[in-house]
């Protein structure tokens, strides 16, 4: 991006020697440079949106994925055409929550203007219990993947738990355990198992831990347990990076920000729902960007978060718009069920978008936009080279 600066900086100085004044040769270089922006935009966004569309069907293990965000996920990757192991510690959830969304595939089949009928034949779910804090429970659910799909493309540790929003010495000695167990522990289990079962594949993998309050170092009041464990989970990144450097696996980060689950209203009081009327999001919402961006993930390190500082300004400047929006001034809960948002699901949630393809290419690819409108520039400057002496 330095070296773009400097071409343009010198097609500034070129443009003095010009002709006729050299404020309409300033306007030609800034408008070719608007436009380069604006079609490399377009360009980056249809080679997005082709590669979602082509790539093929990923093989997901999802933990904790009964319910809230982990549930929502799977619905996202099996409307994608992907293929999905469902996790949970317990037998009933996950034999309920594969049956849902067996259901939910069904009736996007049947769904005039739905998602792509060739995509939902060739999804599948299935689904195991798995107490990510035994390390017999998670070597089944890897060896569960393999066997039914062949290979394991995706695999995100989205087990965790809380336990509510209050001091460190009200927490037991139990709640400790569990939070430390699932979130940290989990997490370790599952990570070294998912490197072992895609370091015998010839493509790879990727493997997502969720971020969380606290992973970069801050500080969690109320919430100090939770917090200790996203910052170990960070570190865990960075020590991995290392170890798999020159592996074909990918570790990663995905931040769903601040989503409306059990995980986060247990032991909410009324001015925290106040503020998650302004910066929270359902489920379906979350899952729906960070999905096509783990799809097609490429390489290892990146963090992909739901809460991108355009994100946070726009829900700043817009919170007097949002009061009420989840919950009312007692704390009660405005928005519909979940029964009730995924009923409609498949003709909602048609496919991926372009306003979709065009958000993830100018988050990573801005390099390329410059580039192009550079292009454009001197492509106006190469058109008007009578306007320079000698010509």
């Amino acid at each position: 991006m330095m070296s773009t600066g400097v071409i343009l900086a010198i097609g500034f100085q070129l443009s003095e020697f010009c002709e006729g004044g050299d404020s309409q040769m300033n306007a030609l270089i800034w408008y070719s440079w608007l436009g380069g922006i604006i079609i490399g935009t377009m360009i980056g966004a249809n080679l997005v949106l082709d590669e979602h569309c082509r790539a093929g069907p990923r093989n997901v293990v999802i933990t904790g994925s009964t319910r809230g965000l982990g549930k929502a996920l799977a619905r996202e990757f099996l409307l994608s055409g992907d293929r999905v192991v469902v996790a949970s510690r317990s037998p009933e959830s996950v034999h309920a929550t594969v049956r849902e969304l067996e259901e939910n595939l069904k009736e996007g089949m049947v769904t005039p203007g739905g998602p792509s009928k060739i995509n939902l034949e060739r999804a599948k779910v299935v689904g195991i219990a798995c107490d990510v804090c035994q390390p017999d429970d998670v070597r089944k659910l890897a060896n569960f993947a393999v066997s039914e799909f062949g290979s394991v493309n995706i695999w995100i540790n989205n087990a965790g738990t809380n336990k509510g929003f209050r001091p460190l010495l009200q927490f037991t000695d139990e709640d400790i355990k569990q939070i430390v167990s699932t979130n940290l522990v989990g997490s370790l289990l599952c990570t070294q198992e998912a490197i072992q079962v895609m370091r015998s594949q010839d493509n790879g993998g990727h493997i997502f831990n969720m971020d969380g309050a606290g992973s970069g170092g801050s500080s969690t009041p109320l919430t100090a347990v939770y917090g200790s464990t996203k910052c170990g989970l960070r570190q865990l990144l960075g020590s991995l990076l290392k170890e798999c450097k020159r592996s074909n696996v990918g570790v990663h980060t995905a931040s769903p920000g601040m989503v409306l689950t059990d995980l986060l209203l247990s032991g909410s009081t009324i001015q925290n729902k106040q503020m998650f009327n302004i910066i929270c999001e359902l489920p379906e919402t979350v899952a729906r960007t960070l999905v096509p961006r783990m799809r097609v993930v490429k390489g290892t390190g990146k963090a992909i978060n739901y809460l991108t500082p355009p994100r946070i300004l726009l829900a700043l400047i817009t919170a007097w718009l949002r009061q009420g929006r989840w919950f009312d001034e007692q704390g009660r809960a405005l928005y519909a069920a979940e029964a009730d948002r995924i009923r409609n699901w498949a003709e909602d949630r048609t496919r991926f978008s372009f306003t979709d393809a065009m958000e993830m290419y100018t988050e990573n690819t801005w390099v390329s936009v410059f580039s192009l409108s550079v292009v454009c520039a001197f492509i106006i400057l190469s058109s008007t080279g009578s306007s320079f002496p000698g010509t």
